[in-house]
């Protein structure tokens, strides 16, 4: 048990532990400023020792005659277009290069594991005179900052990253388009140095992983193949990689959007079968319409694509279309020639005989060339025309060969 004056003591002590304790706090932030400035001075005299003397246009292994390999990773972040008629792509991406720099290490100079260069001090240092092959147009991302990333190891890895929107050509095979697999290819290459100065190489494992979330309006990403393509493009050896990105087309669009409506406008065109032979404006109407609808979707299809000299699918598909639309149209020109054939029998049959010809005025009663004598022919009262009948026997085949030779090729 404390007596009266310990506790009285013990209570004084209690009202200075505020001050003690701000005290205490404001003592350790000024070892760790100062412990943090001296880290940041030394890290920065580092960087001024190792550039001191470096040389940014000499490889990083010239003296040692053995080449500096430098692996490559590409994370695309977006498609933005797939142009058929322009043969291209353009896409967003961030391109990664690994290479070890003997000259920049550091090890018994400092502590740190990593130093972050500034945009500024990378200018000094060696990069690979990487470019891409079949590229058409790009450009950096400089908002708000250059998008560039310089990493220092302590051993001398050099990780150097940058983000960029290239336009590049891809050749495209359209044999089968809409059902086609296109192949687009990332060619990276070295401008100056051969292989006995600067490789290329993949990185190991994913060296081209992309945003799973990414949407493209008609393609989607399959397969992804590296390989080494040194010595395929130019005379001269230089270190060359390539990427072959495959692009399914998604079938969905051209479904809804020429498939369908040319296969209901081939039906709509037989619809005329079923109308009777004496309704000539609708059929007519109906035959040239579907014709005319056909040719303005194969026109509108075709916009979109490049004048190759082969012949597509969707080519195909639109020519048979056009082609069935056609045959119903004609298949009424056939039955109204069968149809007009019997009117002109009959108006010859109604033509009054020469004898009877003098008299046509005066007589009520005339005698025709066939014998009779009420104005009527008796074929033409007690039976139908052949002709007719064959017309509509055209219609009848025509309900069931247009469909079932349809489905065949189909």
């Amino acid at each position: 048990m404390y007596g009266k004056g310990q506790l009285k003591k013990i209570g004084d002590m209690e009202r200075y532990y505020p001050v003690l304790r701000a005290a205490v706090f404001i003592t350790l932030a000024m070892i760790t400023l100062c412990y943090s400035s001296e880290i940041s001075e030394y890290r920065s005299k580092v960087i001024q020792n190792l550039t001191d003397g470096y040389d940014s246009g000499i490889s990083p292994h010239f003296d040692l005659d053995v080449p500096t390999e430098v692996k490559v990773h590409i994370y695309i972040s977006s498609f933005d277009s797939i142009r058929e008629s322009a043969m291209d792509y353009t896409m967003n991406f961030i391109i990664t290069q690994k290479w070890t720099d003997p000259r920049l290490n550091y090890t018994g100079m400092s502590n740190a594991e990593i130093l972050e260069l500034d945009t500024r001090i990378m200018n000094c240092i060696w990069v690979p005179d990487l470019y891409f092959a079949n590229e058409k147009k790009a450009s950096f991302h400089e908002v708000t900052v250059p998008n560039k990333m310089m990493h220092l190891h302590r051993n001398g890895t050099v990780v150097y990253r940058a983000r960029l929107t290239m336009t590049s050509a891809c050749p495209m095979t359209l044999e089968k388009f809409p059902l086609d697999t296109q192949v687009c290819s990332v060619v990276i290459k070295s401008f100056v140095y051969t292989p006995d100065n600067v490789v290329f190489r993949w990185e190991k494992g994913n060296a081209i992983t992309y945003n799973q979330e990414m949407e493209m309006a008609q393609f989607e990403i399959g397969n992804i193949q590296n390989k080494d393509c040194t010595g395929e493009f130019e005379e001269n050896n230089f270190t060359c990689i390539q990427a072959d990105i495959y692009l399914n087309r998604k079938f969905e669009f051209f479904l809804l959007h020429v498939f369908i409506p040319s296969t209901l406008i081939v039906v709509i065109s037989w619809v005329s079968f079923w109308l009777p032979i004496d309704a000539v404006p609708a059929r007519i109407a109906l035959g040239s319409t579907t014709v005319l609808t056909m040719i303005t979707q194969r026109q509108s299809t075709a916009i979109s694509l490049p004048p190759v000299s082969y012949i597509k699918a969707i080519d195909v598909w639109t020519v048979s279309c056009l082609v069935f639309v056609f045959a119903a149209l004609l298949e009424y020109a056939l039955v109204s020639i069968y149809s007009r054939r019997e009117v002109k029998r009959i108006m010859i049959k109604l033509v009054p005989s020469k004898e009877t010809k003098g008299s046509f005025i005066k007589s009520k009663s005339i005698t025709w060339s066939n014998g009779t004598s009420d104005g009527v022919p008796v074929d033409v009262r007690t039976s139908e025309p052949k002709s007719k009948l064959k017309a509509k026997r055209i219609d009848v085949i025509s309900r069931v060969a247009f469909p079932s030779f349809t489905s065949n090729i189909s």
